[in-house]
């Protein structure tokens, strides 16, 4: 297992998803999350796309589609193949926001 003081912010995200499927750690929803978090406040958008996935499912927080939407656009504006996708489909089938067809065009087309 990595250094869990490590400032990679690739290194953290590995961290929060090893601790969320419990591979050679304990399984630890929360502690995934935080890790997950911690990733994205570097700008790593695999994190911020994690954090979205935790909020949608309510993985180691509270479910809320709003913040769920709120981190799929923020990973897909940096380029995250699977952002892009569940930023459309959050604008395609009103997911923690209003639908807009025009958005999710926009974004589908990425």
């Amino acid at each position: 297992m990595s250094n869990e003081d490590t400032n990679d912010s690739n290194e953290i995200f590995w961290l929060g998803y090893c601790y969320e499927y419990g591979i050679d750690v304990d399984k630890n929803e929360n502690r995934a999350f935080t890790y997950y978090q911690k990733s994205a406040d570097m700008n790593n958008s695999n994190g911020m796309y994690q954090v979205g996935h935790c909020h949608y499912l309510g993985i180691g927080v509270e479910m809320d589609k709003y913040q769920a939407f709120i981190h799929y656009k923020k990973s897909a504006e940096l380029g995250n193949s699977m952002g892009i996708f569940k930023t459309a489909m959050c604008y395609g089938y009103g997911v923690g926001m209003k639908e807009n067809y025009c958005e999710f065009e926009y974004w589908i087309e990425e």
